[in-house]
Parts: C-alpha cells; structure tokens; sequence
C-alpha cells in the first residue's frame, strides 16, 4: 500500500456527516425530497471512498459513483448489490460529459435503495479507517454508523 494521502481523515468525518444526514432526510419529506436524499447519499458515499482512497495512498481518475465503483473494484472484492446500486444511483445523474447530460429524478420509493447503498458503503470501508484512527480520531456521531 503507497503511502496515504494527507486529509483522508477530513474526507471521512465529512461522509459520515452526509451520512447522518441522509438518514434523518426521511423524517422531513417536506423538506428533504427524493432528488436531494439521493444527492446527499452520494455526497457522502463519495467522501467514503475519497477517504479510503487516500488513505491507501491513491486518488480515483473522477468522481462519478461509477468511477468510485471502478476505483473500488481495483482493491477490493465489492458485494455485486452494492455494485449494481452504484450503478443505478450514477444512472439518474450523468451530469460530467461537456456534450450531454441526463437527469432522471427519482422516485420515493428509491430512498431506502438510496440509505441501503449508503449504508453498505460506509461498512466496507468504516473498519478499515477506524483501526487507524487515532484514540481522539473522529467522534461517532450519535445514530451514525460508526457508533458502537
């Protein structure tokens, strides 16, 4: 493993904070619809994989979830659920390409696909950043998946 990147610990707090977000969302549908529970799933989902990145020492050539997924799929053996909802998430934004763009906005019934995602991500990254954390390292927020 190359030697990690600086700030992957600020990557990581930051997922879990999107995280904890996306899971409060659903107690706000007023506020919190379907298109911005997606977009704050996959802001913290990439936070994950950023910090796990750099961490091992390495950036992913973009951002994309499908680029994440591909990066992932480098190192480790990913869950084929997790891969085909990767997959699904970054199909409702392809929003990079300087020629075309889609947007397909999701419906409610998404969501929980949505949190499951989230939820996945952060377990198979999470032990392995929080064995090196340091014994201050990055408090669990209460409810967050890194808490006990």
């Amino acid at each position: 493993m190359k030697a990690e990147l600086a700030d992957w610990e600020t990557f990581y707090k930051d997922g879990k904070h999107f995280h904890q977000t996306a899971q409060g969302s659903v107690r706000r549908p007023e506020v919190f619809t379907p298109s911005i529970i997606e977009n704050i799933a996959a802001m913290s989902i990439e936070k994950y994989f950023m910090a796990f990145f750099m961490h091992r020492g390495c950036l992913p050539r973009n951002h994309t979830l499908l680029d994440l997924l591909e990066e992932a799929q480098k190192m480790i053996t990913l869950d084929p659920v997790l891969v085909e909802s990767l997959k699904y998430m970054d199909s409702l934004q392809r929003i990079c390409s300087v020629f075309e763009y889609t947007i397909i906005p999701p419906a409610l019934s998404d969501v929980p696909r949505f949190l499951e995602t989230l939820d996945a991500v952060a377990r198979l990254v999470g032990p392995e950043l929080d064995s090196v954390l340091p014994p201050t390292g990055i408090p669990a927020e209460a409810g967050s998946p890194a808490s006990p």
